[in-house]
């Protein structure tokens, strides 16, 4: 076993000891996490990289921050938090004030230049650490677009998960538990900014699935981001995880953001 020694004070320090210093980073990948989230997971955990604050969309000084946990409490009666993040020991947590502020957070990158048609699956995990749901805008998933549609040459794409319903919502949303919302589903609630909305006749007031909006957008391509946001209306406390686009499932620990291939 080798030893370190710092010149200046004389320290000697072991490998052993160093070894025993450095936290161990696990990735839970258990049956029951797996079942939680719906899909069956591949082998292989692979880093993605240029997931972070979209700053030129955000206002304020909200809050995004890959972070451990949180645990959920599946029971109403039980005081132990014990339902893990669907993907991992970690996710996206997320602090949004009221009025003014508002956050994005996503990829810049990765899907630049693909067609809208080419998104087939678009699912995302939410964690409300609230203690009521009543009055509060859940995070959303928003996808920047040319709409090649009308005089526009740019829109950004919302899913709503607060108006959406089962199956692309839950049929009991939830404070304080991970829940899932398939922003592909039926039932999903999306809408266009801009004079796009108008365009197509998907605006905020009057939203569309986003097979209709696929349909009223049949040109259109990813241009400047997908990712999370969180809007100006009410405050936010909690944690996104698990954005599933198609067969990529990107797993937000707190040491990074993770690829999983799903069925």
């Amino acid at each position: 076993m080798g030893t370190f020694r710092g010149r200046r004070f004389g320290l000697i320090i072991s490998a052993a000891a160093l070894a025993l210093a450095t936290p161990l980073v696990t990735y839970a990948d258990t049956p029951s996490q797996r079942s939680a989230a719906g899909e069956a997971a591949l082998p292989g955990i692979i880093p993605a990289s240029r997931w972070g604050v979209i700053g030129r969309n955000t206002l304020g000084s909200p809050s995004a921050v890959l972070r451990e946990g949180p645990y959920g409490r599946t029971e109403a009666t039980a005081f132990a938090a014990t339902q893990p993040p669907p993907y991992g020991r970690g996710s996206l947590g997320i602090i949004v004030g009221s009025g003014t502020e508002k956050i994005a957070w996503g990829n810049e990158t990765l899907y630049a230049d693909k067609p809208l048609s080419s998104i087939k699956k678009l699912k995302y995990w939410v964690f409300a650490g609230m203690d009521s749901l009543t009055g509060v805008s859940l995070p959303n998933i928003t996808i920047e677009a040319d709409p090649n549609v009308g005089s526009a040459e740019y829109t950004s794409l919302v899913y709503l998960p607060n108006t959406s319903t089962s199956p692309s919502a839950p049929s009991e949303p939830r404070p304080n538990v991970w829940q899932q919302y398939d922003a592909s589903a039926d039932n999903g609630k999306w809408w266009a900014t801009g004079s796009t909305g108008g365009t197509i006749t998907c605006t905020q007031a009057s939203p569309c699935s986003f097979r209709q909006l696929k349909e009223k957008l049949p040109q259109a391509v990813i241009s400047l981001s997908l990712g999370i946001s969180k809007g100006r209306d009410n405050a936010f406390v909690g944690a996104v995880d698990g954005l599933q686009v198609n067969h990529t499932v990107y797993d937000f620990e707190f040491n990074g953001v993770r690829t999983r291939s799903v069925r």
